[in-house]
């Protein structure tokens, strides 16, 4: 095995930025968690999986005490877009969704999101003009 030190200029194991975290992964992920995923691949295959199904009990356990919260308690982020109409929440949905999917997919999104961008200009200029809605 070849001895190698790293250090902060070493950019060679530095993998490029993903898709950003999910709102319920941020909630329910810790540092700990994050550490045990990270030493999964080097645990003999029974080790693999023991740990694998801890880690997914524990965030079980946590998404379940995130839910059973009062509601006043539960975050924020959770209920983030519960005020917007459905149009705005569907567009929200398909944005965040359109940064896990292949380029054909983000395409397909892409010709939603502008449908309903401009069904909401038509629905708009409509409503300006006091003429009937479509």
């Amino acid at each position: 095995m070849e001895n190698r030190n790293y250090n902060e200029n070493d950019t060679e194991r530095k993998s490029p930025p993903g898709p950003r975290q999910p709102v319920l992964d941020t909630l329910i992920q810790s540092r700990d968690l994050q550490m045990l995923k990270s030493v999964v691949p080097y645990m003999n295959g029974s080790q693999q999986r023991m740990v694998s199904l801890v880690i997914k009990l524990v965030e079980l356990q946590k998404t379940i005490q995130l839910f059973n919260a009062e509601p006043e308690m539960q975050a924020a982020e959770l209920h983030i877009c519960e005020n917007d109409s459905p149009t705005e929440r569907t567009c929200h949905m398909l944005a965040a969704l359109r940064e896990y999917c292949t380029p054909a997919e983000q395409e397909n999104i892409d010709t939603f999101l502008n449908f309903f961008d401009m069904y909401s200009s038509y629905e708009s200029l409509f409503a300006e003009n006091g003429l009937p809605e479509m």
